[in-house]
């Protein structure tokens, strides 16, 4: 990938920002994320702003992808979109008074980055992709349209186990907590039982 430029998307909570840069096209495209809007980083973060901690999966067969924009293709750079369908298998916490969760709910994902010449596949760095065959803990909110969305800071949880799975398009196995941040951190080997035990006990900001 040649392309140097900024990639933003809009995300359940706030948007996200960034930089684009020469990779070397092997697997896929790991961007740093930047984001405005709600935190989401810390237990406190997730029952101070969620509706629902959850463990979602794709649904099989329920990718699509998006196709890419005119002004893309005329700028010679630019994302291609997914979509799919996320089934929620397991509800960890709620929020007190939140709509009832979703047992499925429509999601849209980061999918590929075209350079004018060839695509690969794009994820923010840190983050899950999202892909068929994994399972994720993620925090819920519903949006002011009524539409359900992951936000921020979502976890791998393959095996039963926090930070196993796929990230950044990659799978891997939970080991060392250096680079983590956050409930992710606390959380990191864990089972979605740990999860729920350390958001009951998170005290909400108000």
């Amino acid at each position: 990938m040649a392309a140097l430029a900024v990639a933003a998307a809009a995300l359940v909570g706030g948007t996200l920002a960034g930089t684009v840069s020469a990779g070397d096209d092997k697997g896929p495209l790991a961007v740093e994320a930047h984001m405005t809007g709600i935190p989401t980083l810390t237990a406190s973060d997730w029952v101070t702003n969620g509706d629902h901690a959850v463990v979602v999966e794709m649904v099989s067969g329920s990718e699509h992808k998006g196709a890419l924009s005119a002004r893309k293709k005329e700028n010679g750079e630019g994302h291609i979109p997914r979509t799919a369908t996320m089934r929620v298998d397991q509800v960890l916490w709620s929020r007190p008074g939140a709509a009832a969760a979703p047992k499925t709910y429509q999601a849209d994902l980061l999918g590929w980055w075209w350079d004018g010449s060839g695509e690969q596949e794009f994820a923010w760095k840190g983050e899950p992709r999202f892909e068929e065959g994994h399972q994720y803990i993620v925090l819920l909110i519903k949006g002011g349209d009524g539409k359900w969305g992951a936000t921020l800071h979502a976890m791998p949880y393959d095996d039963g186990k926090v930070g196993t799975g796929e990230s950044n398009g990659s799978v891997g196995i939970a080991s060392g907590t250096d680079e983590l941040e956050g409930l992710e951190k606390e959380a990191n080997g864990k089972s979605a039982a740990a999860v729920k035990q350390l958001l009951d006990a998170a005290t909400p900001r108000n």
